[in-house]
């Protein structure tokens, strides 16, 4: 099985950072495997406490739809279907837009999520930090 390593799962930070530099945020950023692990997560300074967990979340939501992003995700899950994924994930999927996956070709490496800005941009800083693996 293939799945995102610590160096792809740093550069993909990088590029998020730097997008979110670009646009003014504060954000934290996580990267999970297709097992919905952590690999790697930073908080920038300034940013909420909580929001590390949330993109996680918003990551692993990604994850489990096979990488479908968190905010599309989140409508193609019935609310009932939602409460009941969530808490097979022990509580830590986020239903929030601003995670896209990881992908090499086809292949699903894993997600990054973002947060800490409005939605749409934490999820044009975590398509930044896709995009930096292409």
């Amino acid at each position: 099985m293939s799945s995102i390593t610590l160096k792809d799962a740093q550069t993909a930070i990088d590029g998020a950072l730097a997008k979110a530099k670009e646009l003014g945020y504060n954000v934290a950023v996580a990267v999970v495997d297709v097992e919905t692990s952590v690999v790697a997560s930073i908080r920038m300074d300034g940013t909420n406490p909580f929001t590390p967990d949330v993109v996680r979340g918003k990551a692993v939501a990604t994850v489990i739809s096979r990488g479908t992003p968190s905010g599309v995700a989140a409508d193609r899950f019935p609310d009932g279907l939602k409460d009941h994924v969530t808490a097979l994930y022990g509580g830590r999927v986020t239903w929030v837009q601003g995670a896209v996956p990881i992908k090499r070709g086809d292949v699903l490496l894993g997600a990054i999520g973002v947060g800490g800005g409005p939605p749409d941009q934490d999820e044009v800083m975590a398509q930044a930090g896709a995009d930096a693996l292409a």
